[in-house]
């Protein structure tokens, strides 16, 4: 655990945040990614009547492309297939695109409409709009007495 004891504006903090990024940076091209290094960047926005998802997914064929929608969770999983030849492939000095699944789930904090959402896929972007579902206004109960009335 790391306990920052300077100012955080300090030189010498400043020097020591410079110093670890340039490390981490230097070690990067030799490090082994993860599942959690490859994760699908989203945005969502919401709008009054509307969700809208916007993926990157450079290189991804659509047939390649998965959507779920479950009880307000949105999953959009993918695959991108190494399609290189053995002779194209050779010892790798650097690799940096990433090859095989992954998935990105989220949950809406509203209801959605399933069975209104609509996907388009250009130029290696995913767009989604995830209509609200329109919830039960309010509704004034009446009470009838004990006679019926």
């Amino acid at each position: 655990m790391l306990i920052r004891r300077t100012p955080v504006n300090s030189p010498f903090a400043r020097f020591v945040d410079r110093m670890i990024e340039t490390a981490a940076r230097d070690y990067a091209p030799y490090a082994e990614f993860t599942d959690a290094d490859f994760a699908l960047a989203l945005d969502v926005a919401d709008n009054d009547q509307n969700y809208v998802v916007t993926a990157n997914l450079p290189g991804v064929k659509t047939e390649n492309i998965d959507i779920n929608l479950h009880e307000n969770v949105l999953t959009i999983s993918a695959e991108i297939k190494d399609e290189r030849k053995e002779e194209e492939k050779g010892a790798m000095i650097v690799q940096e695109r990433h090859y095989g699944k992954f998935a990105r789930s989220v949950r809406f904090p509203t209801p959605v409409n399933a069975d209104a959402v609509e996907a388009s896929y250009t130029d290696g972007v995913l767009t989604l709009n995830v209509p609200k579902a329109q919830l039960a206004g309010a509704k004034r109960i009446s009470i009838k007495n004990g006679n019926g009335k």
